[in-house]
């Protein structure tokens, strides 16, 4: 069995490397990426390194020729990831790949207040399902680790500053999403399956504020605002205003209950129960601290 991995040098293609090399010999798997050099530790040990451009379709098939498997890790470009994932996509199948796993996100649906973050995936999502490919999503969740920058201002500051509401939000590590995707890539009977990977808990921003105090050791006030105010503050704090729409249409979705979804994929797959954000905090405390 070959297995293919596209955006290897990024830190969830880096990850799912790892839990590969611990599955399957390295002589089986074929890492894509745009940066060959930024991985040769990796090609190293035995992997096979191959350069990919997902804005470049004629370097994609021979990137992919030989493998069986792909993991398809969606890529960060919002305005351009549909081109790029359907372009992915089509030379996967032109190059003989039988099974595609692509990484998507939670509740990709047309109405999605985060926008184009979210709805790509779902496009990405029904070209995969039209591909003729055998096909596996993994709808991760937010990343644990996103929390640490927002919580690093949160602890130098002593204030949660949201629009969240009453929602509760849902949010696994990078980690545990590589886990998922190593073990779907090397066991049978996934296909035409949706995962949500996620942790086990909904956190609600008192529930967050709390959690901070208790790492930091500082005490945190929660301060609900709202939509306006919020996106006011943050550019007026020097946050550009495409940031401040981003961050903002982020806490309307976790109010309106679009992250809020538990799961026990990562248990089910692996074997073993997700890290807590109290686990990732933790493991990232110094940064959680650095302006403090």
């Amino acid at each position: 069995m070959s297995v293919v991995v596209t955006g290897a040098s990024g830190h969830l293609g880096r990850l799912v490397t790892e839990e590969l090399l611990a599955r399957i010999p390295p002589s089986q798997l074929v890492l894509v990426t745009r940066h060959p050099d930024a991985i040769a530790d990796l090609g190293d040990r035995g992997a096979t390194i191959r350069r990919g451009d997902f804005d470049d379709p004629a370097s994609l098939v021979p990137a992919f020729e030989g493998g069986e498997r792909m993991l398809l890790i969606s890529t960060l470009a919002v305005g351009r990831r549909v081109p790029q994932h359907r372009a992915a996509i089509e030379a996967a199948a032109a190059a003989g790949i039988r099974h595609l796993v692509y990484t998507s996100f939670p509740n990709p649906v047309a109405d999605h207040p985060v926008g184009p973050i979210a709805t790509e995936h779902g496009e990405t999502e029904a070209i995969l399902h039209e591909s003729g490919l055998e096909w596996t999503v993994l709808r991760n969740a937010t990343y644990a680790e996103l929390q640490v920058p927002p919580g690093a201002l949160a602890v130098a500051g002593g204030k949660l500053y949201t629009n969240a509401g009453d929602g509760r939000l849902v949010s696994v590590s990078r980690r545990d999403c590589a886990r998922a995707a190593a073990a779907v890539m090397t066991t049978d009977g996934h296909e035409a399956k949706t995962y949500d990977v996620t942790g086990e808990e909904a956190l609600s921003q008192t529930e967050l504020a709390g959690l901070l105090s208790e790492v930091s050791g500082r005490a945190i006030e929660l301060i609900p605002v709202g939509d306006r105010m919020l996106s006011w503050g943050l550019t007026r704090h020097g946050a550009p205003k495409p940031v401040a729409r981003a961050i903002v249409a982020f806490g309307k979705a976790v109010r309106e209950g679009y992250y809020d979804v538990v799961d026990p994929s990562v248990t089910t797959l692996t074997g073993a129960p997700p890290r807590s954000l109290r686990d990732v905090l933790v493991a990232h405390r110094g940064d959680l601290m650095a302006a403090v």
